[in-house]
């Protein structure tokens, strides 16, 4: 699949899931993010989220394949109190390149052991706004 450098350019909705803080559950963060392409690397940068989080996501892509990194910056006000969060992701573009959907994995806190573990959740691209909540 050849890529052009404006194929994915423009605005997309960012929706990945996550563990609750007591890794009862799951809860979920959507973000609207403008999406701007160099040749292969895509960069995609939100607009702060309705509870103030911020998240930008850089990623290469190799014909159905997207991988790459992501750093998100939660709200102040929220249950994780402007901690920064990273880490790496892959997610397979669909034929029509109108969505992508794949997983993440990234540091937190075991907060029952009390210690960091790698976490993953799903993770996925659209240029539609849609629920996050499947």
């Amino acid at each position: 699949m050849a890529q052009h450098d404006d194929i994915f350019t423009g605005t997309w909705y960012s929706y990945h899931w996550y563990p609750t803080s007591d890794d009862k559950a799951e809860e979920s963060s959507e973000y609207r993010v403008t999406a701007h392409q160099k040749g292969d690397k895509v960069v995609f940068e939100s607009e702060p989220n309705d509870v103030g989080s911020y998240m930008i996501m850089h990623l290469s892509v190799d014909g159905k394949l997207a991988t790459g990194t992501w750093y998100e910056n939660t709200s102040l006000k929220g249950e994780y109190a402007g901690m920064m969060y990273s880490g790496a992701g892959q997610l397979i573009i669909s034929d029509d390149q109108q969505d992508m959907e794949g997983m993440w994995a990234g540091i937190g806190v075991d907060h029952a052991a009390g210690k960091p573990r790698i976490y993953t959740g799903r993770w996925e691209l659209s240029r539609e706004r849609r629920s996050a909540t499947k």
